[in-house]
């Protein structure tokens, strides 16, 4: 071995070949690897925030539209990308479902957490109030997505995950056809890691709308809107 170790030390030329021809190939090899696409999972996560409950008479069906995605470049299921160093780039989509309904499904899952009655129909509504449908029940919620983006620079040692979400939250009474209430909401988190996943793209993003959609409802504004209805 010892032999050996003088011998190749003894051709520098022959091992710098070998470092300058291995290098690219590995350089392609993990280019070669990388997907293409990851696809996460969008939904609510449990939070330790305290929303306003529904008042005992307020058990009606809440119906909640598909948010419009007005982000640039129209309705799209690219919610973000992940970074390299080495100049890689890769998408991020929802898993199963386009983002619209991926943030009014977690919209109704922070109403059922307050105690309101969901329907499990999605309608279509463009915020017009000449387009409500009475049979679309007695409240109807929906929205605008203005900014949805997690992006993810996957680097050795750390992972860096930065997701951000801006939101237009939209309450109507669905019989009188007029919208009672409006509020817009934001929410950003950050996280710096060193295990990068699917799971923790999906976890962040999740995060960061249920975090905008619970900064909607929170306080008696829209209880009291609604309770206004009921009267």
């Amino acid at each position: 071995m010892f032999k050996s170790w003088m011998q190749w030390d003894a051709y520098p030329f022959k091992k710098n070949v070998f470092t300058a021809t291995i290098s690219p190939l590995l350089f392609f090899f993990f280019i070669g690897c990388a997907p293409t696409l990851y696809s996460v999972d969008v939904k609510y996560l449990a939070s330790a925030t305290t929303l306003p409950t529904a008042a005992s008479g307020q058990k009606i069906i809440v119906t909640v539209a598909a948010f419009n995605d007005i982000r640039p470049g129209g309705e799209d299921l690219l919610i973000g990308r992940v970074t390299t160093a080495l100049g890689g780039l890769t998408s991020i989509i929802p898993k199963n479902m386009k983002p619209s309904v991926a943030v009014s499904t977690i919209v109704k899952d922070v109403l059922v957490k307050s105690g309101y009655q969901v329907s499990v129909t999605i309608p279509e509504w463009n915020l017009q109030e000449s387009a409500i449908q009475k049979d679309w029940g007695k409240i109807l919620i929906g929205g605008n997505i203005d900014d949805l983006e997690i992006i993810c620079q996957n680097d050795i040692p750390i992972k860096t995950y930065d997701a951000r979400v801006k939101l237009t939250v939209v309450v109507a009474d669905a019989q009188t056809g007029k919208i009672i209430y409006q509020v817009s909401t934001a929410s950003k988190n950050s996280l710096e890691h060193v295990y990068f996943s699917e799971e923790m793209l999906g976890q962040q993003i999740s995060g960061a709308i249920t975090e905008a959609v619970e900064k909607a409802f929170e306080g008696n504004v829209v209880k009291e809107k609604i309770k206004g209805v009921l009267k």
